[in-house]
């Protein structure tokens, strides 16, 4: 009920027990009053007489608007004649309805639920809160009356007009204003800011800002995306322009807004512009052989992926005199590292594939005099490098690599065990006595983002910190490091000004909060942060009941640690049981414990669950012998963590129903899910999206398949391992499984090929075991499309609904078996 609203209660409850709910109080904007247009003609052009529907689509905007502050009218109200008017109701559910809206006291009228208009009078209601709107055109000596009904099945639950604070549910997660991308300026003082807004109907829309954060002005304000950046030395922003003359590089000063221009007539291609601003280097790209006819022999099992035979080489185009000097040329891709502070040289790395060894990939590390065009070869043949860059006085150079890297100088894994491909660390590499130092003894996160800053001469670097992501301080004279302790768990984007005593911005989330930007001096490990700019998870989403996030660990019966954590709905109770939906990956990589996720667990939660977040081993994050964990297992240990934690959990927690737990996961995820009902009967349902079911064709027949084999199977073959190809493989031991399982993917996946979903499907119905398979046209590895996303999520709630909550309504309503 909503707040100063008064609802016959009993008259609620008896209308419940039919199926029949009447709406017995509404807000009313409106009336707004109409007159007949001037008619100089009985009909227009196209010979169409006025329609008066025309009203409601002129007036949409009015079913859209806050209604909180409107007057409220109650059931069997007269609504004006000859006017306009919205009402406005709330409903709340903790399940999936569908309902038909009965108001046939008022003739013409529009429905609107959540801001998007309704076909028809049905009503397809989300768990939480949905808004209705009826946008009502009353003509002239029309007697429309505010009769309202819901009828249906099972709406006892239905609550209309609702006093509590509503939940925070899918809804609020997909649509809305976001960041996505924040630049500083080299001094700290003005910011690029880019953002996207997502509606209900689907469509998105981009803003580009230029705020002075010294007075806190916005200098400009563009609507759509713009791709800008600051000049490396100066508060100055370039970008390209077309003309009739060629494409100019222009520079614009933010203290002044005036314009400048460094060059005309620029090359095709990306680039990067020198500290000094007197030169480009140019990235592009050119076409490799092509087949001729219709036969097309591959080179190499990569060469089934578009655009691998185009090759990308560095030009040097100096602005002053439009000249362009080629300055890599070969049958290999050269990437520029950085160019030198100094702007006189560029450090290069240049990889390449050997098929017949191990490792299969290799990199080559230059340096490159442009004064002279001398070459400096720094390493050759190198293993497991990440990317490069300069130290401020160019004579060093950091790397990151795995600790395989450099011949295991920074591996701190166990006998037998092998470094995990994705597990980052840094190195110290002297150009002048080739002597590489690792920086990171004893460090458990794994190094995503990496700067080394002139300025202060410290280094900067995010990591992937157990199931957070940190930022990290380093002085490489001392080895002294210390992480930041900021209010996010989890930094998305952030941006530091070369300056000493740097200024930073950042944005970033927490298990139950997001959309959230921060201003700081990075002055010490804690520093004081200042909320920016006008977004805010309060400002959006106000008071609504958050699902609350809680860690969580255990300790396996090996004697290892295990971390976690996990939502409780908002409304939670002790006193009563709840099914359970357990999250993982198992991969390379763990999942980050923030509010807006792809699977959206705080939502979930809010639907009535419990939702446990495990981190098994082999994830990154944990330290390296954790990570190493991965490497030649495919689900040994992995498995055993998450089956042993779902039953501690369980055990620990008696308002879980151990009787109603599902489970899912994606990707490396989605074979683990298939894994574990192989292992167990633990789970009532499980989700399985884009999974991987045969080890040996996905290895062979993905994009990627292979390169990835270099992480989770290192050195091991189908011929000389197949026991790990075949054991391992849950298409091998599908007769083990009992479990309902949903198989999802995209029609369009690189990755992991959906035959992978379709031969464990295949095998499971043949089997006779409970199971469905849905491809989502024309997706590849993620579900990108705004449309098919929202179908998407709806058929993995609905499949939880159906085998976690006793209710198969929303299964069937989508149109599936």
């Amino acid at each position: 009920m909503v707040k100063g609203l008064e609802i016959n209660a009993a008259f609620l409850s008896a209308s419940a027990s039919s199926d029949t709910l009447h709406v017995a109080q509404a807000y009313l904007d409106g009336p707004h009053r109409l007159r007949l247009p001037f008619s100089t003609d009985s009909v227009n052009l196209k010979g169409n007489a006025f329609d008066p529907q025309e009203v409601l689509k002129n007036n949409a905007s009015l079913a859209l608007r806050h209604f909180s502050a409107f007057p409220t009218v109650a059931y069997g109200a007269a609504l004006d004649s000859n006017s306009v008017s919205a009402l406005h109701f709330s409903l709340d559910t903790e399940c999936w309805r569908k309902l038909k809206l009965d108001a046939k006291s008022m003739a013409r009228y529009d429905i609107y639920l959540n801001g998007v208009r309704q076909q028809g009078g049905e009503l397809r209601l989300n768990p939480g809160r949905s808004v209705v709107a009826l946008l009502i055109y009353s003509e002239k000596s029309a007697r429309d009356t505010f009769k309202v009904s819901l009828i249906g099945e099972h709406l006892k639950g239905v609550i209309i007009n609702s006093t509590e604070k509503r939940k925070l549910l899918l809804d609020d997660l997909n649509h809305g204003e976001r960041y996505y991308g924040m630049k500083m300026s080299p001094s700290g003082r003005y910011l690029i800011s880019y953002y996207y807004t997502t509606q209900h109907d689907g469509a998105a829309s981009y803003k580009t800002m230029l705020t002075d954060l010294n007075t806190n002005r916005t200098l400009y304000n563009h609507d759509g995306y713009e791709h800008v950046d600051w000049l490396p030395q100066r508060d100055a922003l370039y970008f390209t322009r077309n003309t009739d003359k060629g494409k100019q590089l222009v520079t614009l000063n933010p203290a002044t807004m005036q314009e400048t221009i460094l060059g005309t007539g620029l090359p095709s291609g990306s680039y990067e512009i020198a500290p000094n601003e007197q030169f480009l280097i140019v990235f592009k790209d050119e076409e490799g052989p092509t087949s001729q006819g219709s036969l097309r022999q591959l080179i190499e099992p990569d060469d089934c992926q578009p655009g691998w035979r185009n090759r990308s080489s560095l030009f040097l185009y100096d602005l002053k005199s439009g000249m362009m000097q080629r300055l890599t040329f070969g049958k290999n891709n050269m990437h520029l590292s950085e160019i030198s502070h100094d702007s006189r040289k560029l450090l290069l790395m240049q990889s390449r594939m050997e098929l017949t060894k191990q490792p299969l990939s290799y990199t080559n590390v230059y340096e490159m005099d442009l004064a002279t065009g001398r070459i400096d070869t720094l390493l050759v043949d190198q293993p497991w490098l990440s990317s490069a860059c300069y130290s401020p006085n160019d004579k060093q150079v950091l790397f990151k690599g795995t600790p395989a890297a450099f011949n295991g100088i920074g591996s701190e894994v166990k006998a037998g065990q092998h470094p995990q491909g994705y597990d980052m660390r840094l190195f110290l590499y002297d150009i002048a006595t080739r002597k590489t130092t690792p920086l990171l003894r004893n460090f458990a996160p794994s190094v995503n983002d990496v700067a080394w800053h002139t300025a202060d001469g410290f280094i900067y670097f995010e990591c992937t910190d157990g199931y957070d992501e940190t930022l990290w301080h380093l002085d490489p004279r001392t080895g002294e490091r210390f992480r930041f302790n900021l209010p996010v768990s989890v930094i998305q984007h952030y941006g530091i000004a070369n300056t000493k005593n740097p200024r930073m911005v950042f944005y970033g989330q927490t298990g139950t909060t997001s959309r959230n930007a921060y201003l700081t001096h990075l002055s010490g490990a804690t520093p004081k942060c200042t909320p920016w700019g006008h977004l805010s998870f309060k400002q959006l989403f106000g008071d609504t009941r958050v699902a609350s996030c809680h860690p969580w660990k255990f300790t396996t019966s090996r004697g290892d640690q295990v971390e976690g954590f996990y939502y409780l709905p908002a409304d939670f109770d002790q006193s009563k049981r709840y099914p359970m939906i357990v999250y993982y990956y198992g991969g390379c990589s763990p999942t980050t414990r923030v509010l807006e996720f792809v699977y959206p667990f705080s939502a979930l939660a809010n639907m009535g669950y419990v939702v446990l977040v495990l981190e098994p081993s082999g994830t990154i994050g944990f330290g390296q012998e954790f990570a190493a964990r991965h490497v030649n297992a495919w689900g040994d240990m992995t498995a055993d963590d998450i089956i042993e934690g779902t039953r501690t959990f369980c055990a620990e927690n008696t308002y879980v129903d151990a009787k109603k737990v599902g489970c899912m996961g994606a990707s490396y995820g989605g074979f683990m899910t298939q894994y574990l009902q192989t292992k167990t009967d633990l789970f009532a349902a499980a989700i399985s999206h884009a999974g991987i079911s045969n080890i040996a064709s996905y290895w062979g027949g993905g994009y990627w398949g292979y390169t990835y084999g270099e992480v989770a199977q290192y050195g091991s073959y189908p011929w000389n391992n197949p026991d790990l190809y075949v054991k391992h493989s849950p298409l091998f031991n599908a007769d083990k499984i009992h479990t309902p399982i949903l198989f999802l993917h995209g029609t369009a996946d690189t990755n992991v090929p959906n035959t992978e979903s379709q031969q464990l499907y295949t095998a499971l119905r043949l089997l006779g075991r409970p199971t469905s398979y849905i491809q989502v046209e024309g997706e590849n590895h993620h579900v990108v499309d705004y449309h098919k996303r929202k179908q998407w999520q709806a058929a993995i709630m609905a499949w939880f609904a159906k085998y976690l909550q006793g209710d198969d309504a929303w299964w069937k309503d989508l149109g599936f078996e």
